[in-house]
């Protein structure tokens, strides 16, 4: 009996020997494959890392999209290179007219045609028209809620200039300034508007009046090369004489036809009186000089739209002015003209030849498609009676 017990229980403790040896090497085989888990897992991170990289590297290869200002830009130039190919078309043109102004355009900005001119590529001197490029670029650095504020600038304004009647210290708003240029044709505006959007282009509001004006012109002379002129050079905002400071009469409408991109530069034009307060309180009248859309001056034309009168004794009187009628737009770009009265009456004659042209063309259409229309009537008709063939 004690030989059995005994034996009993070394199989006990063999078996309990055994267990605890299946145990741990279950232990270890469990261990080991969640260690083969882990390494497998790892590896395939690490492979994803690389593919990650090699993706990251083929994504640096493509080249960056083009930004809003860069398509922007882009449908710009675009535009002027179409603009150009207009303007620098040669060939008859469809209105032929004796006038004395040595340089002339009469432009149909509706259907982009040049219907007459006379020495528009020789240059000339523009006077006060310059403030139409001046004012564009008005609109389009500074914004609403820009605040022109008049300080020594004003010293830079030349003697026997038109003025504005703007005083240091004074404030302006946008339009104020864009109206001073475009209705007293203010000298004291240009430079006040050359010296503010001058700092917001060089984004330096601590430029003095001096280099703050000369970045402005610069402005201007860049914009005039990207627009195509080709006989343009500025020297100042205001279009005062300069010997340096000349354009051509199709340079000119190149940057007439630019500052439509900018309605509140027509808009202006187009206005014939203003009375406001600046915003430093003080009251203010001005008027328009353009006599085509001044009822009572007798010069004014009924479908006159504006736009930009001009003169010096070197230049002349000079004027931009716009009509529409028919559906289309006039533009004329008139410099150089020894007589005030003559300048105004020259526009009237080729406004109105402009839009006799335009009123021909567009009753010839009609008659085609109403001709058309009928030849296709008397087919049908033709049609319904012929007998039927067996």
């Amino acid at each position: 009996m004690a030989k059995r017990k005994l034996s009993n229980s070394r199989e006990a403790v063999r078996r309990r020997k055994a267990f605890f040896s299946f145990m741990v090497i279950f232990g270890v085989l469990v261990v080991a494959a969640v260690c083969v888990v882990l390494l497998i897992s790892a590896l395939s991170q690490v492979e994803n890392v690389k593919t990650l990289r090699i993706e990251a590297m083929e994504y640096s290869k493509i080249e960056a999209l083009p930004t809003q200002s860069e398509l922007t830009e882009q449908r710009h130039l675009d535009e002027m290179k179409q603009i150009d190919k207009i303007f620098s078309q040669q060939g008859a043109q469809p209105i032929e007219e004796v006038i004395q102004t040595p340089y002339f355009v009469l432009f149909d900005s509706t259907d982009q045609k040049v219907l007459f001119s006379k020495d528009a590529d020789v240059r000339a001197f523009p006077a006060s028209t310059t403030k139409v490029l001046t004012a564009a670029l008005v609109a389009k650095y500074a914004d609403e809620e820009t605040i022109f504020t008049a300080g020594d600038e004003q010293d830079m304004v030349s003697a026997g200039s038109s003025l504005a009647n703007i005083q240091k210290g004074q404030q302006l708003d946008r339009d104020m300034v864009i109206d001073a240029l475009m209705l007293p044709s203010g000298n004291d505006a240009a430079y006040l508007a050359a010296a503010v959007v001058g700092r917001i282009i060089a984004d330096d509001k601590t430029l003095s009046a001096e280099k703050a004006v000369q970045v402005f012109v610069d402005e201007m002379n860049r914009t005039a090369e990207s627009l195509g002129c080709k006989n343009t050079h500025f020297t100042c905002p205001d279009g005062f004489h300069d010997e340096e400071h000349y354009t051509s009469a199709m340079d000119l409408m190149r940057i007439t036809v630019f500052s439509e991109d900018f309605p509140e530069v027509a808009a202006s034009g187009a206005k014939t009186h203003r009375d406001l307060n600046y915003l430093t309180g003080e009251a203010i009248s001005w008027s328009n000089s353009n006599k085509l859309i001044t009822e009572g001056s007798g010069y004014y034309y009924p479908y006159a739209t504006g736009l930009k009168t001009g003169m010096t004794e070197k230049s002349g009187f000079c004027i931009i002015a716009s009509a529409e009628r028919f559906g289309h737009e006039l533009v004329i770009v008139s410099l150089g003209c020894d007589d005030s009265n003559v300048r105004y009456n020259e526009c009237i004659a080729l406004f109105d030849e402009g839009f006799a042209y335009i009123r021909d063309q567009q009753e010839n259409e009609t008659a085609g498609e109403e001709a058309e229309a009928g030849n296709e009537s008397e087919d049908d008709g033709a049609g319904e009676d012929a007998p039927a063939m067996e």
